[in-house]
């Protein structure tokens, strides 16, 4: 006898069905937000990896500045310079010379993308500012102790531009010679001092701040941070022959006898835009050289015949000068800090004041850094 087939109607397979669909819904949602999350995460980091970049570029600025700008730029050119930060964002710096010391800087930071996101951007703006030392120059020569001038001698304070230099301050005559209260001036044959007035006292030319330390402000340079950022670093000792150093066109500023162009051709020769800081650890003795920038000297300065500096020369010690041929265009300026006599000059020596050879000489030779207050934009 045939079973009788009866129809029997059950819920395993809808509620199969069902959570298969369910959690096949919870399994797209989730791997829909986890997708999400890791987008704006990658995003996010690569939105910070960009900031970092900008600030980055900013921050070359500085480390990679090439002090020759700071003389040769006009108001409104555009340097531009490529990096590529530790994590492989590329940034691009575009420095503009404004009016005076300035720069302004604009520091793009871009990320690169994928087939999941896109890259990122960032524009960070900064202005910066020639740190120029802010030295209390008094005269042709400024001396903490006695002066002592015999032969022929010509100290100059009436203010000259040099054949050929730029960038120069307005003229302002000074003294020719600046000294101590307490110190005196003893005169010699055939001698010239002239200037504003000829000679004259100062409680500034004992003050050892005035040799030492430039300007007032915290963080200020001091003869010390100058010394730091010396070019050319030397010990005591006697050097002859420093003379510009040309190869290929290019100034070669590796060596220690290369001591810059004071001269001014044309066209315009390598070396005429190199002022390097001279740090000598010892007393000095040159002869038969040239030079401009700044010459720092820990001990006494001999001139010993036919050198000539266009510049700043401070010594901690005393300045001495022998034989012919000696010239420094721009200022000196002696501590005496061990003895009486803190400038001797005999010979043949003319020390000739000039605002725009000691402008040049500290501004070519200082690097820049951001000005204070509100310095740093966020461009986007």
């Amino acid at each position: 006898m045939n079973a009788t087939m009866r129809s029997r109607e059950g819920m395993a397979l809808p509620m199969v069905l069902g959570a298969i669909t369910l959690i096949g819904t919870l399994i797209a949602g989730v791997m829909y937000l986890a997708t999400q999350d890791f987008r704006v995460g990658a995003n996010t980091l690569n939105e910070a990896r960009a900031e970092e970049a900008a600030e980055y570029g900013l921050n070359r600025v500085t480390t990679d500045w090439d002090l020759s700008k700071n003389l040769t730029t006009v108001a409104g050119d555009t340097l531009r310079k490529t990096y590529t930060d530790p994590a492989g964002a590329t940034v691009n710096v575009f420095v503009t010379r404004l009016n005076g010391p300035y720069f302004w800087a604009v520091s793009e930071g871009q990320t690169r993308g994928n087939s999941l996101q896109y890259g990122s951007l960032r524009r960070h703006g900064s202005l910066f500012r020639i740190n120029t030392p802010s030295v209390s120059i008094l005269g042709a020569v400024t001396a903490a102790g006695n002066v002592k001038v015999s032969g022929n001698i010509t100290l100059n304070g009436n203010d000259v531009t040099p054949s050929g230099w730029t960038n120069c301050p307005t003229l302002v005559n000074m003294p020719g010679s600046v000294i101590s209260p307490t110190a005196t001036v003893s005169v010699n044959g055939s001698v010239s001092v002239s200037g504003n007035p000829p000679t004259m006292t100062s409680a500034a030319a004992a003050d050892t701040n005035t040799y030492f330390k430039y300007g007032s402000a915290p963080g200020s340079p001091t003869y010390a941070s100058l010394a730091a950022l010396a070019n050319i670093t030397i010990p005591g000792g006697t050097y002859n022959g420093m003379a510009p150093a040309v190869s290929s066109g290019t100034c070669q500023t590796g060596g220690t006898n290369n001591w810059g162009d004071p001269v001014r051709h044309v066209p315009a020769a390598a070396c005429e835009s190199y002022f390097p800081i001279i740090h000598v650890t010892g007393d000095l003795k040159a002869t038969n050289g040239t030079g401009q920038g700044v010459l720092l000297v820990d001990g006494d300065f001999i001139k010993a015949g036919n050198f000539s500096f266009s510049g700043l020369i401070i010594a901690r010690g005393t300045i001495r000068s022998s034989g012919n041929g000696n010239a420094v265009t721009g200022a000196e300026m002696a501590a005496a800090i061990d003895l009486g006599d803190a400038v001797t000059l005999s010979g043949n020596v003319t020390v000739q004041y000039s605002s725009c050879t000691i402008a040049n000489a500290l501004a070519g030779s200082s690097n820049l850094m951001r000005t204070k207050g509100r310095a740093w934009v966020n461009l986007y």
